[in-house]
């Protein structure tokens, strides 16, 4: 009985041993829950891209694919057997070309009426009718470097079929599968937010929520939310960057992944003031706030998370797209103090934070690398109130639909205007057999675009003979894109495009007539559908159509405008009227049907 009491009373007799001893036995290791959190992130993503990489391992045989859509730079053209070369620029055409008797003078249009043209009228509604099919045939005049190709209406075909020298093979993506699937996972919730992503952004909070939740009171446990913070640190900034290896590996442009950089950082943000609010509760309770604060180690966490309310703050709409320059100097200093800040408060952010670093050097290490400071020549198309943009000096290395930044390194851009960085789709077709080069279509929308519109406009009244002047840019990129999706590999292919969004089809359209001709492509019908609200606006792009719809392709090809107002005045459908327009083109109004 006595060693039975002894034994039983031996825990009361050191009070202070066992709980320690039992503290230690039942501690929770909250650094390693939150590690395999993000290693079962990792694996979701390794996932998705082995499901990716039927599509990366058909477009990477193609060797030309290794050098196309990453670097932008200039090469010798050579132009394939049959093909003309010439440069063919958007040029304003006004009712004061088109003479009086009905024959206009020669225009830039008279190369492509040469080759292939056709007499058309408009009727009561203003329609373009389609005219009989006639073929195209080789003069033999001409060397077979730059030979003319012309229209002979005595056969009924004008296709030629070319031999598939590296036409790519087409490996269908998961959405053409399952299409249902994919039809609900597009369907619009509201603007920016798809089914898929709100999926993708709930599954996401989930993950995030059993990691800072799992076994934890954040007000009696805050450290658990301290270090699903820090796990976030990463993730915020690999998503954020321009060049990120998950992009590159799944195909996907930095554009697309930005709604998850958004997301989590404000996950992040969420886990930091949960875990400061934690710990100020249990300091007040205990009456040791003022004594905690003082403290380096404290000091640090709260210069962090205040540098974290900042940046997600000024990070909202209203900041992004109002004042911008703002935004983007504030996000940088904000996201330094804080990985600073971090880093003092807590020794165990520190692998977190260095693959952080990693990634931002990389990018930007990247972004040196993609960015040419070349010469560019401005000029505007009144019609559309858009100012183009051609650089000569670069003519290969991006792909239909990506695009660029560009900085416009200029005085009459404004004291701050050169550091601006603006992003704008590529219209032209990489290694073109024109010789414009790289061409951008930027719309008056803004200050900046409205200060380079009217650096153009003042440019084409100063200079002699309607050209406008030279200005040093500085211009980074290709990003965006297909991905791993190659458009020449489908049966046919429909473009369709809004307003100012031909910048995106003409330049899809313009590379998918290439690969034609080159030989590398299995379209067999290829379709441009541009509605436009004002039909004047086709006017300035109706030499880049004909001289398209002049080519002797294998594929059908047809371009459909249409508009969607009333015009203002007839001048434009007088104009348009007059012209010889080419087979395969229509304008009419109302909308696509």
């Amino acid at each position: 009985m006595s060693s039975s009491s002894a034994t039983l009373s031996s825990p009361s007799a050191s009070p202070s041993a066992s709980p320690s001893a039992a503290a230690k036995t039942t501690r929770f290791d909250h650094g390693n829950l939150v590690f395999n959190v993000d290693i079962f992130i990792l694996s979701v993503v390794a996932v998705l891209i082995l499901l990716s990489l039927p599509r990366a391992a058909i477009r990477f045989i193609h060797i030309s694919e290794w050098t196309t859509g990453h670097l932008l730079r200039s090469v010798t053209i050579h132009v394939p057997h049959g093909v003309r070369r010439q440069s063919v620029a958007l040029t304003p055409i006004s009712p004061a070309h088109v003479s009086r008797n009905g024959h206009n003078p020669r225009t830039p249009l008279d190369d492509a009426r040469s080759e292939k043209s056709v007499g058309a009228t408009t009727d009561e509604d203003h329609n373009i009718p389609t005219t009989s099919r006639s073929n195209l045939i080789r003069s033999r005049s001409q060397s077979s470097a730059h030979a003319n190709l012309l229209r002979n209406t005595s056969t009924s075909s004008g296709r030629i079929r070319r031999p598939y020298h590296n036409a790519p093979a087409h490996m269908p993506g998961w959405s053409s599968m399952f299409p249902r699937i994919a039809a609900l996972i597009r369907y619009p919730i509201q603007p920016e937010l798809t089914v898929g992503k709100a999926f993708v952004l709930i599954a996401y909070s989930a993950v995030v929520l059993y990691a800072g939740l799992y076994n934890s009171n954040p007000l009696t446990q805050p450290l658990r939310a301290g270090f699903v913070a820090i796990s976030q640190i990463p993730v915020v900034m690999i998503l954020g960057t321009k060049n990120n290896l998950l992009g590159m590996m799944l195909g996907v442009g930095y554009e697309r992944l930005n709604y998850l950089h958004r997301y989590a950082g404000v996950l992040l943000v969420l886990a930091t003031n949960v875990h400061a609010i934690g710990y100020f509760y249990s300091w007040s309770l205990a009456g040791t706030f003022a004594a905690r604060a003082k403290t380096p180690k404290m000091q640090a966490g709260m210069v962090a998370l205040v540098a974290s309310d900042i940046f997600v703050i000024f990070s909202t709409s209203f900041w992004r797209k109002r004042f911008y320059n703002c935004f983007i100097a504030l996000h940088v200093v904000a996201i330094v103090i804080f990985l600073v800040g971090t880093r003092l408060h807590s020794v165990q952010s520190t692998p977190y934070i260095l693959v952080a670093v990693a990634a931002y050097g990389l990018d930007r290490v990247l972004r040196v690398i993609k960015t040419r400071w070349t010469k560019a020549r401005l000029s505007i198309v009144s019609e559309m109130g858009m100012t183009r943009i051609e650089v000569a000096g670069l003519n290969a290395g991006w792909r239909a639909g990506q695009h660029v930044r560009i900085r416009v390194l200029s005085r009459a851009m404004g004291w701050l205007g050169w550091t601006e960085s603006h992003p704008f789709s590529i219209v032209s077709v990489s290694k073109g057999f024109s010789e414009e080069g790289l061409v951008l279509m930027c719309k008056k929308t803004g200050t900046w675009t409205t200060k380079l519109y009217e650096l153009a406009r003042r440019a084409e009244y100063g200079e002699a003979g309607g050209y406008a002047q030279d200005v040093r840019v500085l211009i980074e990129g290709p990003y965006g894109g297909p991905g791993h999706m190659m458009l020449a590999s489908f049966a046919g292919a429909l473009i369709v495009a809004g307003g100012s969004g031909i910048t995106f089809g003409l330049g899809a359209f313009q590379e998918l007539v290439q690969k034609d001709l080159e030989g590398e492509s299995r379209l067999k019908a290829i379709e441009l559908v541009w509605s436009v609200p004002d039909p004047a606006a086709v006017i300035p792009f109706l030499p880049v159509f004909c001289d398209l719809l002049s080519l002797r392709t294998f594929a059908n090809l047809r371009i459909h405008v249409h508009y969607t107002r009333a015009p203002t005045t007839s001048s434009a459908l007088k104009t348009i009227s007059q012209l010889q327009l080419p087979r395969g083109f229509s304008f009419a109004p109302g909308r696509p049907g």
